[in-house]
């Protein structure tokens, strides 16, 4: 039996956990967005990252590098620098 945090998961995304609609409804997206992703995240493949990016107008895409599918747990000190230099505009 799954834990309850993954039952939670997969009542919110379903047993495959993806939604293949959702890069065609990232257009509709209307507020800055800046996506982070890990270089190697081996759960969803960067390039998924950046199809996301691609899909939702003017967002913009940083890779992560030594980062993998949990940078707020894996390179903390990276990941706040990437979000402080959105945040400042550099």
């Amino acid at each position: 039996m799954p834990s309850p945090d993954v039952r939670a998961l997969i009542g919110y995304a379903g047993p495959s956990m993806s939604d293949p609609s959702l890069l065609g409804r990232l257009a509709d997206v209307k507020i800055p967005v800046h996506v982070l992703w890990g270089e190697s995240d081996r759960i969803v493949d960067p390039a998924y990252g950046k199809a996301c990016a691609a899909a939702i107008p003017s967002a913009t895409f940083t890779l992560l590098p030594r980062t993998g599918h949990l940078p707020q747990v894996e390179t903390p000190e990276e990941l706040l620098a990437a979000v402080a230099s959105v945040l400042s505009g550099s």
